[in-house]
């Protein structure tokens, strides 16, 4: 069996795997005794935190996932040393996904979280990079605290075009804000490649999915998948 785990900016999650596919996940405290019963082949994981997670007592081999690995991948970021290891796994598990559908196309992957990424690979295989913008509740919070008076306002899914309170005109502006960026990043894909596949992850996933008027496919655990496409090819390269 396989273990990843990924330190988010505001949340951690572990996934099991087997040969045959993903066995349990599940959100990840700072206890990993459940873990010495289960006969781990390989542990991998990714952190976008400055501090090293606490990761001792594993009887199994322990890899730090970063864009220096032997990775399945081209790399066309020209900063791959500042590449956040969220972002280069999503990639990664979007090729995963891709190869286990027999399917070697482009995919935009979209991580819906603190920020809002969206990275791009081609249909070679190569990373081209993407781009980062402040996540809902990022947006909330920066209006609130770069103003005077605006209110913190609490993310609820606000579907009409004019609201008719600050609250309102705020879920309105951030909401909408988030909806038209996502679609025209996905419309600026698709017309380089027809024929993508467009991934979305991350806590507000769904949030931007159930707005999408194209086919996106939606997959919690696409971060993990990429750290396991990963140790798998370092371990036979």
């Amino acid at each position: 069996m396989y273990l990843t785990i990924d330190f988010g900016n505001t949340a951690s999650k572990y996934a099991l795997f087997t040969e045959e596919g993903i066995l349990h996940s599940h959100g990840l405290y700072e206890d990993l005794s459940a873990f010495k019963a289960w006969d781990l082949k390989g542990c991998i994981f990714s952190t976008v935190r400055k501090e090293i997670p606490w990761l001792t007592g594993l009887d199994c081999p322990v890899h730090l996932f970063s864009s220096s690995m032997n990775l399945p991948i081209n790399m066309g970021y020209n900063t791959p040393e500042t590449l956040g290891t969220d972002r280069l796994a999503g990639v990664l598990g979007a090729k995963f996904l891709l190869t286990q559908w027999n399917s070697e196309i482009a995919s935009l992957v979209i991580d819906a979280g603190t920020c809002i990424t969206y990275d791009w690979l081609t249909d070679l295989g190569e990373y081209l990079g993407g781009s980062i913008s402040p996540g809902l509740h990022m947006r909330y919070l920066a209006l609130h605290q770069q103003t005077g008076r605006l209110p913190l306002v609490s993310h609820e899914v606000f579907e009409n075009n004019v609201g008719k309170s600050t609250n309102e005109s705020i879920l309105c502006g951030v909401q909408q804000g988030v909806w038209g960026e996502s679609h025209r990043q996905i419309a600026h894909f698709l017309e380089k490649y027809p024929n993508g596949a467009v991934f979305l992850t991350g806590g507000d996933a769904l949030f931007l999915a159930e707005q999408q008027k194209t086919r996106i496919f939606v997959e919690p655990l696409l971060i993990h998948y990429g750290l396991l496409h990963a140790l798998r090819y370092h371990e036979t390269h």
